[in-house]
């Protein structure tokens, strides 16, 4: 019983996190491959194969979130991934939700040989 609370708990952290004052939410983590199918079947083509962070921030207020900012553990190494809407990246408006598309190859350099990383929010701030 301990085992399967300890995987759900893990699970949770990973998918879902909430900022200190519940104002953004970070949902719906996936880590996967740009163009799995062309990458199985040609190769590195055409970037198909680099790593992709996919996620969703959800923004619970009555104001626009204009910039956005998190700690993010790729692995054991932790990375910062910021935004604002000058770059228009992660802004959001009031009360609705943006699925966002991030590159780990352009980021942080993630080599497209390298297994699934392991990925998870460690921190989450928004300005309003």
């Amino acid at each position: 019983m301990k085992k399967i609370l300890t995987v759900i708990t893990f699970f949770l952290s990973t998918t879902y996190l909430i900022s200190n004052d519940t104002d953004i939410t970070i949902s719906n983590v996936k880590v996967m491959k740009r163009n799995k199918p062309s990458c199985d079947r040609q190769g590195n083509l055409y970037d198909a194969c680099q790593w992709m962070l996919k996620f969703k921030i959800n923004n619970n207020t009555n104001n626009d979130l204009i910039s956005f900012c998190s700690v993010i553990k790729v692995n054991k190494k932790k990375y910062k991934l910021c935004g604002n809407k000058t770059k228009k990246k992660f802004h959001t408006k009031a009360n609705n939700s943006t699925t966002v598309l991030t590159n780990l190859s352009e980021l942080i350099n993630f080599n497209n040989d390298s297994p699934k990383p392991t990925i998870s929010f460690i921190s989450l701030n928004g300005k309003f």
